[in-house]
Formats: structure tokens, C-alpha cells, sequence
């Protein structure tokens, strides 16, 4: 029995560092796409 509460918190930790790595990814995608229209808009309104 005690192998497996070790097995199962070695689970819990590699989904809980999976979700805080895709939220981390998330986030910096969503500030790289506001970028991406900022300098798009930019570009537009220069050309």
C-alpha cells in the first residue's frame, strides 16, 4: 500500500507541473498574439 500513495503523488505532481507549464505557455501566447496585431496595426497604418 505504500507504493502506491508514493506512485500516486508522483502522478499528481507531473499533471499539476503539465498545467502550470500549459497555462505559463497560455499566457505567454496570448501576450506574443497582442504583439503580433499591435505591430500589425502599426504596419498598417504606416503603409
Amino acid at each position: 500500500m505504500r507504493n502506491f500513495w508514493s506512485i500516486l503523488g508522483a502522478y499528481l505532481a507531473a499533471w499539476a507541473i503539465f498545467f502550470v507549464y500549459s497555462a505559463t505557455v497560455g499566457r505567454r501566447l496570448t501576450r506574443l498574439e497582442e504583439e503580433f496585431r499591435r505591430l500589425k496595426d502599426r504596419a498598417g497604418r504606416q503603409g
